[in-house]
């Protein structure tokens, strides 16, 4: 007869979440609690963000981008501070893939129902605007459907709360985005930020590798118990990560760090360089940019001195006509 799970760490410590007993029906009131917060959240961030003179004066899109920023950076780092407190229930990793506690429970509530959230927002938001959000919007559909089944197959919560630890960077990429439309990307704040996203990103990796490492140490238990589903979708996720979606991602941002681009609306904005009157050389953006604002330059000289000289020209043969008459 199985057992049911401790309360763990969280309901411990927090007495109004001991109405949380593990149900079905809890599981799907939790879920539905989440994704209602997540909602309110983000227009609660819409709704201060007018006092900010930037939010005013975005396109309707960006300011859409802009609140849901708002709702991830949140979630990253409610999801990195609950993590934490979760790995610490020894229930967890006594049976990496049974094990349980209804703090962890109701932790995947909370993530089932934010990325529920996110994918209603984003299909909701292309439609409106006409935008393309294909990649975003499978990914987020593979989150949800992966911390559906560990939710309510009811196993895979060390492996599940490993990998939210992920989310780490998320605040950072949002508040980087932010500070981009504010004009404050020269800013020592812009700067800082960057640098510890892109080691983020490092750290990333290194927790990805762990993932891996847990499933291949606990290979027969995962095979044995855990939803084949479930299992092709955190190796399989797991190896893309490790290969393919750190290392550009890690690429990226250290890119970013010196072109200093908004690559989320790129299509609506294009970047002007800073052009030294001293040097004549552009600075704050990639060779591509610094080469082709010069060529402009150059062009543009070259087109001044030949329509000087065609004025000379001019001069001199309107000179020679009058002495021939």
């Amino acid at each position: 007869m199985e057992t049911s799970p401790s309360e763990g760490v969280l309901l411990r410590n927090i007495p109004f979440l001991h109405i949380f007993n593990g149900s079905f029906e809890h599981k799907l009131i939790g879920c539905i609690i989440s994704v209602l917060f997540n909602y309110i959240f983000t227009g609660m961030v819409g709704i201060f963000s007018k006092l900010i003179p930037t939010y005013r004066d975005l396109k309707p899109a960006h300011k859409v981008f802009w609140c849901l920023a708002g709702a991830r950076a949140s979630f990253g780092i409610n999801a990195v501070i609950l993590c934490l407190i979760t790995l610490v229930d020894t229930e967890l990793w006594d049976d990496v893939v049974l094990g349980k506690t209804l703090s962890c429970q109701l932790f995947f509530t909370y993530i089932v129902g934010f990325f529920c959230f996110e994918c209603s927002m984003l299909f909701i938001s292309d439609i409106i605007f006409k935008q393309r959000s294909y990649a975003l919007l499978f990914h987020h559909l593979i989150s949800f459907a992966g911390y559906f089944i560990g939710l309510f197959w009811d196993h895979g919560y060390l492996l599940g709360t490993v990998t939210v630890s992920l989310e780490m960077s998320t605040p950072f990429s949002c508040l980087c985005w932010v500070l981009l439309k504010m004009k404050m990307s020269e800013s020592v704040l812009w700067t800082a930020n960057q640098c510890i996203l892109v080691h983020l990103f490092h750290t990333r990796e290194n927790i990805t590798l762990i993932l891996l490492f847990l499933v291949a140490k606990n290979w027969t238990n995962v095979y044995q118990n855990m939803n084949g589903v479930l299992t092709i979708m955190v190796i399989v996720g797991a190896i893309i990560m490790v290969t393919g979606l750190n290392p550009y991602w890690t690429h990226k941002k250290t890119q970013q760090l010196f072109s200093r681009q908004d690559w989320n609306f790129k299509t609506d904005e294009t970047p002007i360089p800073i052009v030294s009157k001293s040097t004549n050389q552009c600075n704050g953006f990639p060779d591509k940019y610094t080469n082709t604002s010069k060529g402009v330059i150059q062009s543009g000289t070259n087109g001044i001195q030949t329509g000087t000289n065609g004025i000379d020209n001019g001069t001199e043969s309107t000179r020679f006509s009058k002495k021939e008459n």
